[in-house]
């Protein structure tokens, strides 16, 4: 649940800057960062499912 919460933050921030980026002159900086944001989503995303499997075996044993 609450990485499906943290996805929607994620959405809304990262559509916020690209918006922003559109009405700037150097769309680039903004696209970067919203690029950034998702990259940092999907890492924190993966160490997360990484500690929960690792939980998960350790009560296996």
């Amino acid at each position: 649940m609450r990485t499906f919460i943290y996805f929607i933050v994620t959405c809304f921030i990262s559509t916020g800057i690209y918006f922003a980026a559109l009405n700037s002159r150097h769309p680039e900086y903004g696209i970067a960062i919203a690029i950034g944001l998702w990259a940092w989503f999907l890492w924190c995303y993966d160490r997360r499912m990484r500690k929960a499997e690792e939980k998960r075996s350790r009560y296996r044993r």
